[in-house]
């Protein structure tokens, strides 16, 4: 196989994998107003460009304000989504398992999203409780 067929085969490779990152962030645009009107905000989000491209995203909230007795009704509600059903699966474990270790004073979570190949979700309890975006200067200007 000589050089410019094995390049030919990385931009394959390539462009499939930024056509499915590309599906994955629409699934994760879709499912942002579930995740808000669960107490999420949206932290950071990184775009990591490689071989094969990822977006990662950070989202935030206090773990108190989590209504984690409306995750079933959601999944079942939101089965076709499957970016937001497993976002919501890997929640609700992360809260089992963090109600069987007691109260170790956690006051926030965070979910960290990688869409990419493949894709994970990771949850994670924070000492400090999430804090909402200040207001931006030009938002408090535009409301004046």
């Amino acid at each position: 196989m000589g050089l410019n067929n094995m390049l030919e085969k990385a931009k394959g490779i390539t462009g499939a994998a930024s056509d499915a990152v590309s599906k994955l962030l629409d699934e994760f645009n879709a499912a942002l107003p579930t995740m808000r009107a669960l107490g999420f905000s949206v932290q950071d989000i990184q775009v990591v460009m490689g071989l094969l491209p990822e977006v990662r995203a950070k989202l935030v909230a206090s773990a108190a304000d989590v209504d984690v007795k409306s995750l079933d009704e959601l999944i079942q509600k939101k089965s076709d989504e499957k970016t937001l059903v497993t976002v919501l699966k890997a929640l609700q474990t992360a809260y089992n398992i963090r109600d069987q270790l007691g109260d170790l004073g956690l006051k926030g979570v965070e979910i960290d999203v990688t869409l990419g190949i493949p894709p994970h979700v990771g949850i994670g309890f924070i000492k400090n409780a999430a804090v909402s975006a200040p207001v931006s200067v030009m938002a408090s200007a535009a409301s004046a």
